[in-house]
C-alpha cells in the first residue's frame, strides 16, 4: 500500500486504460470517441453520486446530455456539435428545475450543474476534434504526452529542486520548480519527436502545443483539488481500484486537450 492506495492494483487498472485508450486510439477514431464517451459518461455519473453526499446538488440527465451529445456530436459535426451539446446541458438544466417541485438552491444547482457539464462534456468534446483531423492519432498522443511528461518532469524536478511553491493551500507539493522543469522536459521531447514523425508537426508547433497542452494539465490538476479541497472529498468518484475516479485520473487531460487543439490551430 502506497499513500493509502494498493499499488499492484492502481499499476494493473493504468495498464488496462493505456491499453483501451492507446488501441482505440490508432485502430479507429469511432472507437476512440466512443471510449471517450463512456469514460465522460462514467465521470459525470460519479461526481454527481459524490457531490451528492456533500449536499452539493448536481442534476444527472443535463449532465449527460452534456456528455453524450457534446462528444460524439462533436465528431459527426464539429464545433456545431459543442453547442448543441452545451444549449442541451443549459436548456435541459432550466426545464427540469423548473419542473421539479422540491427544487432548491436553484442558483447554486445551475451553477453546479453548468460547471461540471462544460468541465466533462465540453472539455472531452475536444478530444473528437482531435481526432477527426487526418493525422488525429498522433496530435491526441502529442497533447496527452505533453501532460504526461509535464507531470513525470515535475516529479523529477520538483522532488529534489522544488522549494518556491505555486500554490500551497491547494496542493502543498507543486512547485515552480517542479513546473518549469516539466514544461521543459515535455517541450524539448516535443521539439525532437514531433516533426520526425511527419508532416504535422514543425518545432515551433510542437513547443507550442506541448506548452499549452502541459501547462493547461498541470492548471487542470490544481483546479480539480481546488474543488476537492472546498468539498471535502478525497476523490471524485471510486470505479477504478486505487486511482480514485475517472475524473481524478484525466483532470489535467481534460484542461489540455482544448488548449493543445487551439495551440495547434495557430499554425493552420
Amino acid at each position: 500500500m502506497v499513500g493509502g492506495r494498493n499499488l499492484p492494483v492502481a499499476i494493473a487498472v493504468g495498464v488496462v486504460l493505456a491499453a483501451l485508450f492507446l488501441g482505440s486510439l490508432f485502430w479507429r477514431a469511432e472507437a476512440f470517441v466512443a471510449v471517450i464517451t463512456v469514460l465522460a459518461t462514467i465521470a459525470a455519473v460519479e461526481v454527481v453520486r459524490v457531490l451528492a453526499t456533500v449536499g452539493v446538488r448536481v442534476l444527472r440527465v443535463p449532465v449527460l446530455l452534456a456528455v453524450v451529445v457534446s462528444v460524439p456530436g462533436t465528431y459527426v459535426f464539429g464545433a456545431a456539435g459543442q453547442g448543441l451539446g452545451m444549449s442541451a446541458l443549459l436548456i435541459s438544466a432550466f426545464l427540469w428545475l423548473l419542473v421539479d417541485r422540491n427544487r432548491r438552491a436553484v442558483t447554486a444547482t445551475l451553477g453546479a450543474t453548468t460547471f461540471f457539464g462544460v468541465w466533462v462534456g465540453l472539455f472531452a468534446s475536444y478530444a473528437s476534434r482531435l481526432v477527426d483531423r487526418p493525422d488525429g492519432a498522433l496530435v491526441v498522443l502529442a497533447v496527452v504526452g505533453a501532460v504526461v511528461l509535464t507531470d513525470i518532469g515535475g516529479y523529477a524536478f520538483g522532488v529534489p529542486f522544488g522549494r518556491h511553491k505555486v500554490a500551497p493551500s491547494v496542493s502543498p507539493g507543486k512547485s515552480w520548480e517542479g513546473l518549469i522543469g516539466g514544461l521543459v522536459v515535455a517541450v524539448v521531447l516535443a521539439v525532437v519527436v514531433l516533426p520526425r514523425l511527419g508532416d504535422t508537426f514543425s518545432a515551433a508547433s510542437a513547443a507550442v502545443v506541448a506548452l499549452a497542452a502541459g501547462g493547461a494539465g498541470f492548471i487542470g490538476d490544481l483546479v480539480q483539488s481546488m474543488v476537492k479541497r472546498d468539498l471535502g472529498v478525497k476523490d471524485l468518484g471510486d470505479v477504478l481500484p486505487g486511482h480514485g475516479g475517472v475524473l481524478d485520473r484525466v483532470d489535467g487531460i481534460l484542461f489540455a486537450l482544448p488548449m493543445g487543439y487551439y495551440g495547434l490551430a495557430l499554425f493552420g
